[in-house]
């Protein structure tokens, strides 16, 4: 072997060593990059009743939307869905439309059913219990569309069940 072909083989050797150390490290930081650009919503003084606070309300609903990430959020909307499982037995309350949550910033959400919405809703598609769930909309990092839904709570005739958990995480 000639001394330029040995040294030839150790630069190929070093050259592919030095692009196996890039393509590990890229990968690496686009990880870490996904994790820390990640959606983090969060709900916070979340309050669910299903008396409602006055004697005509049904059902009231309120809590913050908190955007506990590295990036500004887009909200597509925010709706309170209400009656039955299945898509054709409930009703979808909008809340709140298209808006921005920049990182550490909240935002309101408030609903509450009067209680002859209610009995309609159960009346309308003949349901025991009515079923309150909370969706929300927005776009991830890379830029798709997300919802989520969260549900709340079950009201019936002399029966509530409640569903949400303190301190539950939207993403």
């Amino acid at each position: 072997m000639t001394p330029a072909l040995i040294i030839a083989l150790i630069s190929l050797g070093l050259s592919l060593i030095s692009t196996g150390i890039a393509v590990a490290s890229f990968r690496r930081t686009r990880q870490i990059q996904n994790f820390d650009y990640a959606t983090r919503l969060q709900l916070e003084d979340e309050s669910i009743l299903g008396s409602g606070y006055g004697p005509d309300d049904a059902f009231c609903y309120s809590a913050n939307l908190v955007n506990l990430g590295l990036k500004p959020i887009q909200v597509d909307h925010v709706f309170v869905d209400y009656g039955g499982e299945l898509e054709k037995t409930y009703f979808k309350f909008q809340v709140e439309g298209r808006f921005h949550l920049p990182p550490g910033g909240k935002r309101a959400i408030l609903f509450s059913l009067a209680q002859k919405d209610y009995e309609e809703v159960r009346k309308r598609f003949s349901l025991e219990q009515c079923l309150f769930r909370l969706r929300v909309c927005f776009l991830n990092a890379t830029g798709g569309t997300v919802e989520t839904t969260r549900k709340l709570l079950s009201v019936g005739p002399g029966k509530v069940t409640m569903y949400a958990q303190p301190g539950d995480a939207i993403t």
